[in-house]
This record gives structure tokens, sequence and C-alpha cells, in this order.
């Protein structure tokens, strides 16, 4: 039996998209499966961002991370953001580009689900 792996891509810049995108995650990771949060957008990111007003995802994000996934943010959507890493809520792993999130994605076992 081939592994199992959830990609979660969130593009959507709304809270609404990335706590959705969080749930997913935060139950496959409960599930066992390996799973990867990738946030892609310059929106997107800006949810993450210490500068947001409300911090709201800072504990879904959590939730998800202790559940087991793991999230990344790409280096393009934070230089579009004028972020640096450090600007980020903490929990992120690193900053993976468009080329390792495919990689991810296409590995035998995986599969994409986007926001």
């Amino acid at each position: 039996m081939t592994a199992r792996r959830l990609i979660v891509v969130l593009s959507t810049p709304t809270a609404d998209a990335a706590a959705l995108a969080l749930r997913y995650a935060a139950t496959a990771a409960a599930l066992d499966v390996p799973v990867e949060l990738h946030v892609v957008s310059a929106g997107a990111v800006g949810v993450f961002s210490r500068r947001a007003v409300s911090g709201e995802m800072v504990a879904p994000l959590q939730q998800a991370l202790e559940a087991g996934a793991e999230a990344f943010v790409c280096p393009a959507a934070l230089a579009e953001q004028g972020l640096r890493a450090e600007e980020l809520i903490d929990g992120f792993a690193g900053i993976r580009g468009a080329a390792s999130l495919l990689a991810a994605g296409l590995a035998p076992g995986a599969r994409f689900l986007s926001f």
C-alpha cells in the first residue's frame, strides 16, 4: 500500500478560509495522515502575520501543529507582503517554494486539498 500524505494549499486571503484549511489539516493529522500546510499567496500569508489585528489564527494553527501537521510559507508570498518569516505567528516549520510544494503533492500517495 502506498503511503498517504495530505498537502493542504491555502491561497485564499481570508481568516475563514485559513480556519477551514487548518481544521482539515488538524483532522487529517489526528487520523495519522502526514499533513503539510502550504500558505502560498501574499494575502493568505498576511492572515498569519503578527501584524494581523485579531490573532485569531494562533489557536487553529497550534491545534493543527499539535495534531502533527507541518506548516510552510511561500518565499514569494512573504516578499509580496513585505514580511520576514519572523513576523509570522509561531509554528511555521519553514519556507518552501513552488517546487517543494509540487514535489510533496506529486509524490506517490499524496493528495492536494486547496482553499
